[in-house]
């Protein structure tokens, strides 16, 4: 009782007034500087976010380091359209949806680079450290026009930290973190950036590791009534150089970890998992409104399954090499200023695969090539902003598929902007869906989306931020499982859905957000809810400055119940997490973090069988140097 009454007043404050300030307070007049806020995800160009076209959520370090989440599934679950489905605590599998979207169907990326395994079509979250990570850009809605295969539900673009001045005229500069969390575990990690001459670089690197927590309830197939672990090395890096005609940049995350997770005494209970996305590019500019970009990427995924003292293990490798080239011309005429881009994107995808757990696997085909041209052009004409993309791509496995969006955003009077956007989207279907011997079908379509999507944002104060969307995606051909556990293309599915957020800074001590997303996810061919979709979440959080030195941030979440079959006859139950966080400066080089994540241990499931992971603390001292 005490837990939901903490909780309905502290929705209750944040509905009040909603979120944090998004810039530096000005000492002067006591207000709040907006800043202009720039995204390079929608377009794969660099926009301003208060003009696009398309609902997009930035979460910036400083937000990060706030948080109480200890990783960055937990940290992305509290977002509007975001939702994630967790087999359990740190190291586990966690599925990523955007407006729900499947994880198959949201795409992420690291700097720009692919992630997913070609196997499965999902990305390794746990890979990711929120200790590598600068800024995430959402972009919700279909953007398959600017990125091709998986975008349909949107495109989650998680930007490591990258190199540049300190502010203060030194050379390079830095942070070291170390700390110690229940369940019993302790990290480290440390960055140094810098600038010389034309030069910027960064680079990073963490370990981590905790006893974890047993997964599974006894219900579950596979249940071992034992501890689940996880321990993680990872490294970033960024380096660019400046030249009169442009510039040279590489940046890149790796990542290698070992998960345990719950089986029965004959099965393989832990997982070995090898990350690497980056690439290396450079911008010629060939004139201050004309630039071509060139860029080369990597990105392997490398998971083993194995069991210590069982013989043989399971092997689900991905490698991607790919291309990117593009050229950017903006120009202007007496009414508006047009920006055209055009370019090609190619990858060649190969997969290893050894099963031994059920015998010799043996895939008919263990590698593909995609290629895709595209073109965009967007205008700006004084109150009006115009976007819309084409994008032609090829599958080797399956043929082509064209994608297209439109969309446009009006200020209607100053501070008040509406937006309306259109898009198509398809998925591939992956290896795992075609071939896996026993479990696949070879005959599978790719799945196609189209989408609308209306939305408003509203700034009547410079300390007030509100924000509402409301869309409709209509799909054909979903991939999904039958009794007997085979893919299989269904009919027709829709997705309604509204959500809303506001922000606001009530003074420079007190601040606040809270956000509700409302959601139908259909199958038309039956009439039933979608299963383990979301249908309804609200979250809220407030932030105070108890003084100088002492920042407060208190966060609730509550999400409703949701069906976890087909046929609609099973759900899990709703639930209410508290998170609570306080950062202590103890002078300008030095602080302490103490942060609590689901403090009332509150004890729920977004997966059936699977334990989300209950109170979590960390104790942590970060040194700027």
């Amino acid at each position: 009782m005490n837990r939901l009454i903490l909780s309905a007043s502290v929705l209750a404050l944040a509905a009040g007034g909603g979120a944090h300030a998004q810039a530096p307070d000005n000492a002067d007049s006591g207000a709040t500087l907006l800043e202009t806020i720039v995204v390079t995800t929608p377009l794969r160009r660099e926009t301003p976010l208060v003009r696009s076209t398309s609902s997009v959520t930035v979460i910036e370090e400083e937000e990060i380091a706030r948080s109480a989440a200890p990783d960055l599934p937990s940290l992305l679950k509290r977002y509007t359209g975001v939702s994630v489905t967790t087999y359990g605590g740190q190291g586990s599998t966690s599925n990523v949806q955007l407006r729900g979207m499947s994880s198959t169907q949201t795409l992420v990326l690291v700097n720009g680079v692919r992630t997913a395994a070609a196997t499965s079509g999902t990305s390794t979250l746990f890979a990711i450290p929120l200790s590598a990570i600068e800024r995430i850009e959402i972009a919700k809605g279909p953007h398959s026009a600017q990125y091709g295969a998986d975008a349909m539900g949107g495109v989650i673009n998680i930007i490591t930290k990258q190199g540049g001045s300190c502010g203060d005229g030194r050379d390079f500069c830095g942070s070291v973190t170390t700390g110690v969390t229940h369940p019993w575990g302790a990290h480290l990690s440390a960055d140094v950036r810098g600038q010389t001459g034309g030069l910027d670089y960064a680079v990073g690197g963490s370990l981590l590791g905790t006893r974890g927590y047993n997964f599974t309830y006894p219900t579950a197939w596979g249940y071992e009534p034992d501890d689940d672990g996880f321990m993680q090395g990872s490294l970033n890096f960024s380096v660019g150089r400046d030249f009169d005609w442009g510039r040279i940049y590489a940046d890149g995350l790796f990542s290698r970890s070992r998960s345990q997770y719950d089986a029965n005494s004959f099965e393989y209970n832990e997982v070995d998992s090898t990350t690497f996305a980056g690439k290396i590019g450079a911008r010629i500019d060939h004139a201050h409104d004309w630039n071509t970009r060139v860029e080369l990427s990597s990105g392997i995924d490398l998971s083993e399954n194995f069991r210590d003292g069982l013989p043989g293990s399971d092997q689900f490798d991905t490698v991607r090499y790919g291309v990117f080239a593009s050229t950017e011309k903006t120009f202007e005429t007496d009414a508006a200023t047009h920006t055209l881009l055009g370019g090609v994107e190619a990858y060649r995808e190969s997969i290893d695969v050894s099963v031994d757990s059920f015998g010799p696997v043996i895939f008919p085909v263990t590698s593909r090539t995609l290629a895709a041209g595209f073109a965009q052009y967007s205008a700006e004409l004084g109150a009006l902003t115009f976007d819309s993309g084409i994008r032609h791509d090829y599958n080797e496995q399956f043929g082509s598929a064209t994608t297209y969006n439109l969309g446009a955003s009006y200020e209607i009077v100053p501070d008040l902007v509406a937006r309306a956007s259109y898009g198509t989207g398809f998925r591939a279907p992956t290896f795992n869906d075609l071939y896996y011997p026993g479990f696949s079908n070879p005959n599978l379509r790719p799945e196609k989306s189209q989408t609308y999507e209306v939305g408003l944002t509203w700034s009547p104060t410079v300390d007030t931020t509100i924000d509402f969307a409301v869309y409709q995606s209509n799909l054909r051909d979903l991939i999904t499982l039958d009794s007997t556990f085979t893919p299989m293309n269904i009919g027709r599915a829709r997705i309604r859905g509204f959500e809303a957020s506001v922000a606001h800074a009530f003074d420079a001590r007190w601040s606040a957000k809270a956000s509700i997303d409302v959601r139908e996810p259909i199958n038309l061919d039956t009439g039933l809810y979608i299963p383990n979709r979301d249908r309804f979440k609200a979250a809220a959080e407030v932030t105070f400055a108890a003084t100088e030195k002492l920042d407060v941030t208190a966060k609730v979440l509550y999400g409703s119940s949701r069906h976890s079959n087909v046929a609609n006859t099973a759900r899990l139950p709703d639930y209410v997490t508290v998170d609570v966080s306080a950062d202590y400066r103890f002078d300008d080089q030095s602080s302490l973090k103490f942060a609590v994540e689901n403090l009332f241990d509150e004890e729920y499931s977004t997966q059936t069988d699977y334990r989300a992971p209950g109170r979590t603390i960390n104790l942590s001292f970060t040194r700027l140097f």
